[in-house]
């Protein structure tokens, strides 16, 4: 394992990779990554769809699915996705059982276009689930106001979620109540409780990107930042609540916080900035590929962001509530935005290929 990697997994932070591809699987790449210690792995349409503009690997699959009489864009992309991410499940399965189920898993976004449709959402997810039919699977389903019972309505049925596009911690809390209802509807004669799983992505960089515009210089590139460290919070008090201890005893798992968007935007900012700030315990960092090559290549100084003092901090007076909640509010729909566009791109992709 690399002792970067290392010095984070003894302060109870695990290190997923946020890439994958069908020729990282089939040239070994991300095994190799495996051994540096990252233990798991996050899809979204934009890496899909670079991987599909990028890589020739899929030229024969497609062809032979065209040739079966699959013309459907949307159904291709479905049977290529489903391939990649069953195989990187399999990858990453001793982990998982290592691990006692709490780690290695794998995450496929639900189609970003029905972020505000409830029972597509969940008609969806019951599909990518029983497609893939690997217990270290994970269904992402957008933090919107919508996505809140498809959360719930998953959970309840024994299906991992990774809850993504969470901006503030207004969402993120109703994304971590979702997951504890669900829990409490499982049917635990036909589901296995210490089965289920999930992990809050909450965003971090494009909070700073948007930020820094309107605030003063010495408070740029820490409200980001704060803004985790107080979700943070809210994560030990909802988790150490009285009502999910009973979850506890019966099995139960608590939702992990997992940082995304950890690449900093800024040039002029350290490109590790949001490693080394964000480290916790009971925490993911899901990095993209020049960040994990950051980790494993320097000699870093780790240190937890528990050390800070979020309620003095100055950040908290740098911007407004209400404009941080305009802000977040604004960054969730630009995200669902880029995914739904990533997602065209990535269809017409295809649709090039077959023709």
């Amino acid at each position: 394992m690399n002792k970067e990697i290392l010095k984070l997994n003894n302060n109870n932070q695990s290190v997923w990779i946020d890439s994958i591809s069908r020729g990282m699987i089939k040239t070994g790449k991300i095994n190799s990554m495996v051994e540096d210690g990252i233990s798991g792995i996050t899809s979204n349409p934009s890496i899909f769809q670079k991987a599909l503009s990028n890589e020739d690997s899929y030229d024969e699959d497609i062809k032979a699915l065209t040739e079966s009489g699959i013309n459907d864009p949307k159904k291709i992309f479905h049977k290529l996705s489903i391939k990649d991410i069953t195989d990187a499940c399999k990858i990453l399965l001793p982990i998982y059982k290592k691990k006692d189920k709490n780690d290695g898993f794998v995450s496929i976004e639900i189609d970003p276009k029905f972020s505000k449709d409830t029972e597509k959402s969940i008609k969806e997810g019951i599909y990518l689930h029983e497609s893939i039919n690997q217990p270290n699977v994970m269904i992402k389903v957008p933090g919107t106001n919508e996505g809140i019972p498809v959360i719930e309505k998953l959970i309840s049925l024994g299906i991992n979620v990774n809850v993504t596009l969470l901006f503030s911690r207004e969402m993120y809390r109703k994304s971590a109540n979702a997951y504890i209802e669900g829990l409490n509807k499982i049917n635990t004669e036909k589901i296995n409780i210490e089965d289920v799983n999930s992990v809050a992505s909450f965003f971090i960089s494009r909070i700073d990107t948007e930020v820094d515009k309107v605030i003063d210089d010495k408070h740029k590139g820490k409200v980001a930042i704060w803004n985790a460290i107080k979700a943070y919070e809210d994560y030990e008090n909802i988790f150490s609540n009285k009502n999910f201890k009973d979850i506890l005893n019966r099995g139960g798992n608590v939702q992990k916080l997992l940082w995304a968007s950890t690449s900093v935007k800024n040039p002029n900012y350290e490109k590790l900035l949001y490693v080394e700030n964000l480290v916790a315990p009971m925490t993911v960092n899901t990095v993209p590929e020049d960040v994990y090559k950051e980790i494993i290549n320097n000699e870093i100084d780790y240190s937890s962001f528990k050390n800070l003092d979020s309620n003095n901090s100055s950040e908290s007076e740098a911007i407004g509530t209400d404009q941080l909640n305009k802000i977040t509010d604004e960054l969730l729909e630009v995200g669902i935005k880029l995914f739904e566009d990533a997602f065209d791109a990535l269809i017409q992709e295809i649709k090039n290929k077959i023709s």
